[in-house]
């Protein structure tokens, strides 16, 4: 279910954190259900545990999932509606914006971009 990238400049762990968050948000994964073990992820990935749980960890600290002693992680009941994933989200995209802009990009092709994008989604905004 995940993919991993490891061509990127991302960081695995971030890409796994992502991914999560990703399937979470398009309804994969939904509030109260259990995520994969961090083993099995690291086995089915061929990824390092401790990669696995730091996404994991970083997951939890936001509020997206919480852990239950011996039973696993699992999926926090408004985990999208977080306040601090959106605000990290607007962040990121204001510093990617802003790179595209020194760059020469121009409004209309961000725009299209930005269309583009949520038209693969189903159209939710």
């Amino acid at each position: 279910m995940l993919f991993i990238d490891y061509h990127s400049r991302v960081p695995i762990y971030e890409q796994i954190k992502e991914q999560v968050i990703m399937l979470i948000n398009t309804g994969v994964y939904k509030p109260g259900e259990k995520l994969p073990s961090i083993r099995n992820l690291s086995n089915e990935l061929n990824i390092n545990v401790n990669t696995i749980k730091r996404a994991f960890s970083e997951l939890e600290h936001d509020g997206i999932t919480y852990s239950a002693q011996g039973r696993g992680m699992f999926v926090s009941e408004n985990p999208i509606g977080n306040v601090k994933i959106k605000a990290h989200a607007l962040e990121d995209a204001k510093s990617v914006l802003s790179s595209c802009k020194a760059k020469g990009v121009s409004k209309g092709e961000v725009v299209s971009l930005i269309d583009e994008i949520y038209s693969k989604d189903n159209g939710n905004d």
